[in-house]
Order: structure tokens, then sequence, then C-alpha cells
């Protein structure tokens, strides 16, 4: 009986030991997110990128399958809640100045991509979407003439295209972030005190412990997390320190990893155990969507958190958004977002705004962004004039105005966005659209080209063919529109072809085109004034006759209110004319564009130095929606860094100057031969464009082993006798060659030969070496496929470059000086040599001569000449053959020129 009644003692204690510890166990709120961008197209060494879309719009890619429902309700927390997600969509700077016109927006176009696409499973999936931030900056660091995307040395130098993209993401999309996570994991004080006072309270990038610098160009990843918190518990950053923990911080930050951390630190189980000591935890886990390892990584930390589940009983884990996590952690009982009024407040013309909530807000004051007619974002200053009231301080004009957004969230992140719309929204009409009909032709559907979305209707035209296609839009508020179309790239495009414009089946124009159309630009049509309830119709008509076998194309209409009258774009924004030879001159093109309704003029085009002019020279005038190509010449006289600023004067009502900075890298004399120049660039065998680049718009490739193998000439004279440094560059590539053969020639004599692995060093130009170079002789760079590669598909040609290090002339070469009037004997060159080299000579008089090589033990080799020349200078190879054209071994050999009133002998050394 006493031994039961203590058996029932210890289980009591146990239990009560259990039961205490199950009471004292923390939950893990976990974030599992994403670092949202589109990668395919991305370079930093390319100012205007084109992103490729299907990230987002494939169904094969890997954003369908996340948020497909059978994989998330696989996914599920310690209470059976499927898997949610925090989308930190990527934008700003480097996408601001995208290509992309299959997007609205290109600087927003990843979150326009994931709401288009799955704007409804992030809805029912209950995800967050908001913002990716990365500090590029188009800069040149090391004043070395070539820019890249380069991460800013501080926030501030990306201050105002931050609050540009805060502006677009709150206005066009309806979204502004309540978490955050930078880029890089960067992050400094004046960001954390901007993130803290004016925009957000949850930030999700403490790094800890990692620490990172980067200094050669391009920049990227620098951070440092070396003094933040450890632990996966919530701090706020001090004012002093971002990274460290303070109780005077306003906001908060979160330690983050990414998923093969996670995974090989086992992250999880620290967790885990912080929990099962009684502290709350929350941890963000990330990895980038467009990874090939996405979705298997999310299960993998999907099973180990259950297996933890098994070890640590006590602990629960619950998949939560980036707020949601937060609140809970915080124990908020609050989810209601604050109510906030709007007032206008006209002066004149002005405009102001007065913003009154309902309970205290997070930021100092509410966010405002306007968006005006000339499509320009801005934010508005605020201050407070009452409790809980503000009033914006820089006055907006009404009439430019399109709409106002307004972002508040309280203390515990609950949100309020007020949109007031003063313009209506652009209208896209896609041929997918019910609003879109085919009224003649058999019409069918091309994917290639970049359509608008995913697909555009193409015809081949019939010589007896009359095809039309229509869209129709009922007007919902009056005012003036411009309308646009866009056609994809097509294989032979019809160049006849018009829009007829109706109003209420009246006949308004008709806008024929007898030129084409540029694939994949909005193309003006025609400023309407259409009033509420209008039916607008646009009909695309074309003909066959006399374009039997050309393509027309069915895709887009914008119709957009956003009409000015008068306004001058310049692209592009920066003239960078990169490496330019000294002493050359160079040119490029700006393109000014009127988007007005009406003629605008240029005044003035003014550089800053002597070494600019530009043509043709203002005043000249730019008709309603058209454009004037102004080619910009560029004369080196000065070697290294050039800068100036182009200041251009028109009549644009908002900006009537635009200033265009432009740079140069004047370098010593060098020649580029890009495989575009057809003047100077050649293929034998089966070759290819390859949608890769380095230098020039494209480059070529051949796969190998193909019968013939294939070969490129890169061929050119060049203007100054001197030694030069050899560059090739083809694009980043893992599937070239191995052995690629790089042959020289000079006046089609073979100098020397060169094998090159080209993955090595791919994207950037790689030296092969220095040598002398004649001036107005025929120089060729062969790239050869011999077929005795042993690893690689292709073989790439892209451009080379030839760069004079060292000028010689007759008066001076590279050892020294010599009389004009004397015989001379120079030294080979390359040496030592590895193929061929050259023996340069000059005769006082004609006469017998000869020339000879000999071996170390003085027995003779080779006689390379033995005849009579007239007077003058000679230049004669040796390629390291003896008199049965057979190799000889590596080593030292001589040369003599002999003649009967001249001896010379010269060493040089032969290195097989």
């Amino acid at each position: 009986c006493n031994k039961m009644k203590r058996c029932t003692f210890i289980f009591a204690i146990l239990f009560l030991f259990l039961l205490q510890s199950a009471l004292n166990s923390g939950n893990v709120y976990l974030v599992i997110g994403s670092d949202t961008a589109i990668w395919d197209g991305m370079s930093v060494n390319r100012f205007n990128n084109f992103y490729n879309i299907d990230l987002y719009a494939n169904p094969m890619r890997n954003a369908y399958r996340v948020m497909d429902p059978q994989f998330r309700a696989g996914l599920k927390d310690s209470h059976g809640n499927p898997l949610k997600m925090t989308w930190w969509m990527m934008a700003g700077n480097i996408f601001r100045y995208a290509t992309n016109r299959n997007v609205p927006i290109p600087n927003i176009m990843t979150l326009y991509l994931m709401k288009k696409y799955h704007g409804q499973q992030v809805l029912q999936n209950g995800d967050e979407l908001s913002l990716h931030y990365h500090t590029f900056i188009w800069s040149d660091y090391n004043e070395n003439g070539i820019f890249y995307w380069n991460q800013a040395e501080k926030f501030l130098d990306c201050f105002d295209d931050f609050n540009y993209t805060l502006a677009q993401f709150l206005l066009e999309e309806q979204i502004f972030p309540v978490s955050f996570r930078s880029g890089w994991h960067y992050m400094d004080n004046d960001w954390q005190h901007y993130l803290d006072d004016y925009i957000l309270p949850y930030s999700l990038h403490n790094d800890y412990p990692a620490k990172h610098i980067d200094t050669e160009e391009p920049i990227d990843n620098n951070y440092d997390w070396s003094l933040a918190p450890s632990a996966f518990v919530p701090f706020r950053p001090s004012k002093e320190n971002y990274q460290l923990p303070s109780p005077n911080g306003k906001g908060w930050n979160v330690r983050s990893a990414h998923f093969f951390r996670v995974l090989r630190d086992d992250l999880i189980d620290t967790v885990f155990a912080a929990a099962q000591n009684g502290q709350d935890q929350v941890a963000c886990f990330w990895g980038h969507l467009p990874e090939k390892n996405f979705i298997t990584n999310i299960e993998k930390i999907d099973s180990v958190l259950h297996n933890r589940l098994e070890r640590y009983p006590n602990v629960h884990f619950y998949y939560c958004t980036a707020i949601e996590a937060m609140q809970r952690w915080r124990q908020a009982n609050d989810t209601i977002p604050p109510q906030i009024e709007v007032k206008e407040l006209s002066y004149g013309d002005k405009l102001y705004f007065e913003i009154h909530s309902d309970e205290t807000i997070f930021q100092k004051v509410p966010f405002v962004a306007v968006k005006d007619v000339y499509e320009d974002y801005r934010v508005l200053d605020c201050q407070p004039i009452a409790k809980n009231t503000w009033q914006t301080t820089t006055p907006v004009k009404r009439d430019q105005l399109a709409k106002v957004g307004i972002a508040v969230c309280d203390t515990l992140g609950n949100q309020t966005l007020k949109l007031l719309r003063y313009l209506p929204e652009d209208i896209f009409l896609d041929n997918q659209d019910e609003n879109f009909s085919i009224l003649q032709g058999d019409w069918s559907i091309t994917n290639d080209g970049v359509p608008w979305n995913r697909d555009a209707l193409q015809l081949i035209l019939q010589e007896q063919d009359s095809v039309a296609v229509q869209w129709q839009y009922q007007v919902k508020t009056s005012t003036y529109y411009n309308l646009f179309v866009q056609w994809p790239k097509l294989p032979h495009p019809a160049k006849l072809f018009e829009y007829i414009l109706f109003i209420n089946n009246i006949p308004q124009d008709t806008i024929a085109f007898i030129d084409g159309i540029v694939p994949n630009e909005w193309q003006f049509l025609k400023t309407l004034f259409l009033g509420k309830g209008d039916q607008l119709t646009v009909e695309l008509l074309a003909k066959g006759k006399g374009q039997a076998g050309c393509s027309v194309a069915a895709d887009v209409l914008k119709i957009s209110a956003l009409v000015r009258d008068r306004e001058l774009r310049v692209s592009p924004k920066t003239l960078n004319f990169g490496e330019v030879s000294w002493s050359d001159t160079v040119k490029m093109e700006l393109t000014l564009k009127n988007f007005g309704r009406q003629q605008l003029q240029v005044t003035a085009i003014r550089p800053g130095s002597s070494n600019l002019f530009v043509s043709p020279r203002p005043p000249f005038s730019i008709a309603p929606m058209s454009e004037q190509k102004v080619a910009i010449f560029l004369f080196s006289e000065q070697m290294g860094l050039f800068e100036d600023t182009l200041h251009i004067e028109s009549n644009d009502p908002k900006n009537p100057g635009i200033s265009v900075p432009i740079f140069a890298q004047i370098q010593n004399y060098f020649e580029i031969i890009d495989n575009e120049d057809s003047c100077h660039y050649a293929e034998f065998g089966d070759w290819h464009y390859s949608n890769a680049q380095a230098y020039g718009a494209t480059s070529r490739y051949a796969f190998l082993n193909r019968s013939p193998l294939a070969y490129a000439r890169f061929f050119t004279q060049l203007k100054k006798s001197g030694i030069y440094e050899l560059y090739e560059i083809v694009p980043k590539t893992k599937n070239a060659t191995n052995r690629a053969l790089y042959e020289l020639s000079i006046d089609h004599f073979v100098l020397d030969s060169i094998w090159l692995d080209q993955n090595e060093g791919s994207g950037n130009w790689v030296s092969l070496g220095r040598l002398f170079l004649p001036a107005n002789v025929s120089i060729e760079v062969r790239v050869v496929d011999t077929g005795k590669s042993t690893s690689g598909d292709v073989l790439r040609a892209d451009a080379f470059k030839f760069l004079l290090i060292r000028e010689i002339t007759d008066l001076d070469d590279w050892f020294y000086k010599t009389n004009a009037m004397d015989y001379h004997l120079w030294q080979n060159y390359p040496n030592p040599f590895n193929g061929t080299t050259v023996i340069q000579f000059r005769l006082l008089k004609n006469e017998q001569v000869r020339l000879a090589i000999y071996n170390m033990l003085g027995k003779r080799v080779k006689i390379l000449v033995n005849k009579k020349l007239p007077q003058g200078e000679y230049r004669y190879f040796w390629d390291g053959t003896n008199e049965q054209n057979q190799k000889v071994s590596s080593g030292v050999y001589y040369y003599q020129l002999e003649s009967p009133h001249f001896k010379k002998i010269k060493k040089m050394v032969l290195l097989r």
C-alpha cells in the first residue's frame, strides 16, 4: 500500500512537472517568405534591362507551383492551418529603367505580375504582399569610365528612388509595406530612422552574424549584422546603431535566414529549443522565388518542423504572415485599422489635403503620394495641425492631378489605405478580353515577340485578304483620352494597314500606317474627347494586296486619360560613351519625344564644353506624340574620365529645362571589332544569334564538332604601330568550348595561336597577351572550332579589343632609339614566342641579303631569305620549323642578318 502511494506521488509530481513545462513553453511564429525578383534579363552592366515575365506567367514555373492549393494544403502548422507566405516584391532603380512594354509600369512589374496572375490565390491563401528594395545606383565609383548598377554607398543616395517606388506601390497597386526586407540585408542608420519615423513598424532582415564588404565593381552584398542579437526574438533597433536593441527604439526587427542556412545549420532546432525554455520566437525563413530548389526547400523545412514537434512536444508553431507573426508575438488584441478622413483644401489652383485619424498612428505623419498627368510620382510633406490631424505642405495643381494615395498604420501594424482618383485609370484591352473581337480573317495565337500578357493574334496575309479586328470600350468618365496600340515582333511584318476610330459607331478618324510599326513600343493613334457613356470602337484593317506573305498582329489597345499639352521626354537619361579612343570623334543619339497634344519647341541644347556638338541644332519643333533624334558628337582630346552635362531647353510647361549627364573614359588608342560589324567580321559554318550578350547588341555561337567545323574572322587595320594588349569577350557562359583556338595573323601569315577555355572569365574582357602590331597592315583574329574540345556545346564569338599600350615609330622602338639612316635589325616580336615570331630589318642599299636561324650549337636551322633585295624595311616570319618544315624544340635560337655592308646577330627564345 505504501509502495502504491509512493508511485502515485511520483507520477503526480511528474505530471505537475510536465504540465508546468507545457504551460511555460513558448510558441514559434514562423514567417516563410520570398525576396521576389525577376532574374531572367537582369544585368548590372546594362542601364536598361528587359525582363522575362515567365516566372509569374508560365504555369510550369515556381509562382504557379507555390500558389497551388494542393501544395499549400500539404504544409500545415501545429494547429492544422496551411502555409501562409509573405511576398517581398522587388522594385526600384534597376527595374525602374527597364525596357519592358508588356507591363503597365516596369518599375513595379513584379507586384503587378503577382497580382495579375496570382492575386486570387494570394487572397485565398491569406498571403501578405510587401516591398523588397535593393539600393542599386547607376554609378562608377572607381572612376574608370565603366558604369554598373552598384550597391549604393549609403541609403540616402537612393532616397528619392525609394520614395518614388513606395508611391508607385501605393498609387498603382494599392500596396504599402508594413513589413519590409531590404536587399542584400543592407541597412544603415539613416534608412532605419526613415523606416521608423515615416514608413513601417516591422523589418525582417537581421542577418546575424553576417558581415561582408565588397569594393570591386559591380559592387553588391555589403552588410553588417555582426553586433545584432542572435536570438529569434524581435528587438527595437537603437537610434544610434540599427544593429543594437534599445528600449527607446520605435520599430522592430527580426532575425532572418535563407532556406539553405536554415537547413544547413538546423536553425529550426535552435528556435524550438528556445521556445521549449519559455521564450516565444519569431523567425523569418526565406528564399528567392526564381531558385530551382525553392519549392523543395519549403517542403524540407516543413518536414523538419514536424520532426521537431516530436522532439519538443510542448512547443507549437504557427505559419504566419510577417504582420500576423509580430502581432501574435506582441499579444495584440487590436486588429482594427485606423479610420481616416481626408479633406481637400483649395487656394486658387493650388490644392492641399487635410488628414485626420481616429487613433494614434505609427508614422510621424501619414505617407501621402500623388501622381500627375505627366506620370510623375511625388511624396508630399505633411505637418501636424492638431491631435491625429495633419496637412500637406506641398501644393499640387488640380488640373494636373491624376490621383492621390494616403497610407497609415497604427502602432501594431493595422493599416489603412485611401485612394482619391481625379482621372480614370489606364485601360488595357487585350486580345483575350471580352471587349475584343475578330471581324475578318483566320487569326492564330502567337507567343513569340514579347506580346502583351502572354500571347497575341497573328495572321499571314494572302494577296486577296482583307482582315479586321476591333476593340470596344464604354466610357465611364468624360475627359480627353490618348489611344495607343502595341504589336509584338513579327517575321516579315506588314507595312500598310490602318486603324479606324469610331464614337457611337460614327467614324472619327483613320490613322494609316505606310511604313509599319515599331514592335513592343506604344504607338500613339489619336487624342479624343470622350463623354460618359460613349461607345469607343477601334478597328484594325489590313489588306493583302501587295503584301502577300507579310504578317499583321492584334494585341493590346491602351486608353489613357493622362493627356498633357506638351511634355518633353529625353532618352536615355544619361549618355555614357564608355571607352573612347583618344583623338577619335564618336557619336551617340538622344531621342527627344513630345508626349503632349500640342507642338513642342526645343529652343536650345547647350553642351558644357567645346568637346561636344549636336546635330540638328535648335531651334526646332516636335509634333504632338512624335520624336526627334539628335546626334551628340564627342571629340576626345584629353586622356582619362570625361564628364559634361547637356542642357536642353523647351516650352514644356512642367520641365522647361532638362539636364543629361555625359560620361566617357578616354583611353589610349584602341580598336574594337564586334560581330555586328559586317565590314570587319565574317563567318564560316553554321552560326546563330545568341540571346546572351557581353558587348554590343548580340553575340554569335556555333555548335561544336559540326561538319564543316565553324570559325569566325575578326579583321581590321590599325592606325598606329606599337605594343598592343589583345582582349576577347564572350557572354557569361557555362556551356562554351574549353579549347577554342584563337589564331592571330598579320598580312595573312599566322603569327600566334592561343588555346582558351571560353567559360573562364566569360562576361568580361579576357587578355590574350601583348604583342607588337604594325599599322596599316591586315590584322586578323580567327576563332576556330578545331574539333578537339573535351567539354562544352558551343563555340562563341562576340568582340575583340586591341588596346595600344605603347606606340612604336621608326625613330623610337621599344628597346632603343636608332638612326633612320642606318642598317638595322630589330629584336623579334613577340619574344619569347609560342607559335610564330616576326623578324624585321632595314637595308640602305640594293644588295644580296641572307637571314638565317641557328641553334645554340651554331647549327643552321633554317634560311628565311637569301636573295637580292631593294633598299627598304622588311618583315619576315619564323614559325619555329626547320628546312623540312618540322617543328623544332623549345630553347634559345639566334637569327643572323648578313649583307656586304652589314652583319648582326640577335637572340630569341622559343617556348612550346
